[in-house]
């Protein structure tokens, strides 16, 4: 693949995470806003969350059974409309009866586009032979820091949010619409070639139509969704609830409480910056691992400790912390996955979307029968299982050479 058609793809992928996460972040920012206007309890927050992660799973199930939802570039390029503007409708909706229906599209859009990117991203690594997925991630994190602090500032000044909101949705949406360039039909067609595979003839006797047909084991899927599983639960919780945690139980105003989703993406923007770097120098599952551990164990202490400054440096930490587990897990299963990559990949998005869905729903019922201290502190429960879990991560997945005799290396920006 020409080196030429890789970069401008590589520029399309970085849009598409930067975009997706600028509306993630705003949502973090708004939890508070959208509790008091529409007077939901912590228990239909959960709720509305489990109808979200419900229809992410959905949408994971129909990219797995139906191939018209097998097209990654086509899923990118036009559902992302439908994600965009259906996050501004439940940012800016006075209704609650909206904001589930409205939910319901929101998390299919989110799921078809989501799984879409990872795809677009392991394709592009594999294609190029480097590491790339923790870059890509980072600029998702970029995105829900922009957000998040577009909106905190827009809050602290006390001036409407609405259009901003349906301004960046049209952005985003047109943006990527009009993208052209991605690891498409294009790539396919000449790695079939490049393998002797003669598109549209019956090659299922070859070896690299075998090759192509290969699936991820059972019990690596098994083992790296169980890991993203736990990593979503835990950076999702974070977003989720972290500003409302602030804003209830230590008593800072609802622009104040959001300045910790703004610390915590900014944290988790900045390692994954580093993570392809890191990645190529440190075993990856020592990278997860070791901090996982400490970083659950400072927001256990901090949430003891209730002290304001104290929790946020531990959301710090959990940030840096949490940063390149779900890139890592991600790129792990691309490396390891055969040639449909979309649905080997979608289907350990699946089960991240798993940790999304339980994961809110079991915090809104701990948070409203225990109180919202026990919510951070189940997080903090989950980031130490899932640093002691990564440690045998080898036994699993071999870690990917991305740099083998053969692969075309593209220069980037990033080296």
């Amino acid at each position: 693949m020409a080196a030429t058609h890789l970069a401008a793809a590589r520029r399309s992928i970085c849009a598409g995470f930067f975009g997706l996460g600028t509306f993630m972040g705003m949502w973090g920012v708004m939890i508070p806003e959208r509790v008091a206007s529409l007077g939901l309890s912590e228990l239909t927050l959960g709720l509305f969350l489990l109808v979200i992660g419900l229809s992410l799973c959905a949408a994971i199930f129909c990219v797995n059974r139906f191939v018209i939802f097998q097209d990654a570039v086509q899923l990118i390029r036009v559902i992302s409309a439908f994600y965009v503007l259906g996050f501004a409708v439940v940012l800016t909706t006075g209704s609650v009866m909206m904001l589930f229906l409205i939910g319901i599209v929101t998390g299919f859009a989110a799921g078809f586009v989501d799984a879409g990117l990872n795809s677009q991203a392991s394709e592009w690594e594999q294609h190029s032979g480097r590491r790339g997925m923790s870059f890509f991630h980072a600029l998702f994190s970029l995105g829900s820091l922009s957000g998040a602090a577009l909106l905190t500032l827009m809050l602290s000044l006390d001036l409407p949010v609405k259009w901003v909101i349906y301004g960046s949705a049209v952005l985003v949406g047109g943006g990527l619409a009009m993208r052209r360039q991605w690891v498409g039909t294009q790539t396919i067609a000449g790695t079939a070639a490049n393998a002797d595979i003669d598109v549209g003839a019956d090659n299922s006797g070859s070896p690299a139509a075998d090759t192509a047909a290969e699936r991820l084991p059972l019990p690596v899927v098994l083992f790296l969704g169980l890991c993203i599983a736990l990593a979503t639960l835990s950076e999702g919780g974070a977003l989720d609830w972290s500003a409302l945690h602030m804003n209830r139980v230590m008593g800072l105003s609802v622009s104040e409480a959001g300045q910790t989703v703004v610390l915590f993406s900014i944290a988790i923007a900045a390692v994954r910056f580093a993570g392809d770097w890191l990645a190529n120098r440190f075993p990856v599952h020592l990278i997860m691992a070791v901090p996982m551990m400490l970083a659950g164990f400072m927001l256990f202490a901090a949430v003891l400790l209730g002290q304001v400054a104290v929790l946020m440096a531990a959301y710090v930490i959990f940030g840096l912390a949490i940063g390149n587990a779900f890139p890592i897990i991600i790129s792990q299963a691309g490396s390891a996955a055969g040639g449909d990559r979309l649905r080997d990949i979608s289907i350990v998005v699946g089960f991240a979307y798993v940790g999304l869905i339980t994961g809110p729903a079991l915090l809104g019922v701990i948070a409203h029968f225990a109180g919202l201290d026990a919510t951070i502190i189940t997080l903090a429960g989950a980031a130490m299982i899932l640093g002691c879990l990564v440690m045998t991560m080898p036994r699993f997945v071999p870690s990917p050479q991305p740099d083998q005799d053969g692969v075309e290396l593209v220069k980037t920006d990033q080296g």
